[in-house]
């Protein structure tokens, strides 16, 4: 009789085998993170773009050379609330409106007027963007539009 082959596994495999598990673990939690945080970001980024379509057709209806609303004034409207996978979140987005001659809030005769609008939010992730509008905020969606008498 010769000798006994083993067969099976033995710790160094199993060992190994639990170290890929691991790994490849590890990697699907990355990617599921990353594509958690790019949809918060973008979810974000959007309603920040919304804001500014509404300031912009504001602006748009505004007469030129009138006083400004005091709504511009304010820096918070609401917070917006929406529902996330049945939560409802509240986001506040600060909103500044700068005038460069002023003429299109009557503050100068000038003609022709240059507005900036100036959305900002804070998120829990990223890196500070500028301008911001308070600074706990860290991203930011700066437009600029040219307004004119006679528009």
């Amino acid at each position: 009789m010769g000798p006994v082959k083993r067969r099976g596994f033995g710790i160094a495999e199993a060992l190994l085998a639990i170290c890929i598990c691991f790994m490849a673990f590890a990697v699907f939690m990355s990617v599921f993170s990353s594509s958690n945080r790019a949809s918060v970001q973008s979810r974000n980024r959007t309603a920040a773009i919304l804001l500014a379509n509404t300031l912009l057709d504001e602006l748009e209806a505004h007469p030129y050379g009138q006083k400004r609303p005091q709504s511009w004034d304010t820096q918070v409207d609401q917070p917006l609330r929406i529902w996330v996978e049945g939560n409802l979140v509240e986001m506040d987005f600060h909103k500044e409106i700068k005038f460069e001659s002023k003429g299109a809030i009557g503050e100068s005769e000038d003609p022709k007027d240059m507005a900036t609008i100036t959305i900002s939010w804070r998120e829990n992730m990223g890196e500070k963007q500028a301008p911001v509008v308070r600074p706990d905020d860290n991203k930011s969606l700066v437009v600029r539009y040219p307004l004119w008498r006679g528009q």
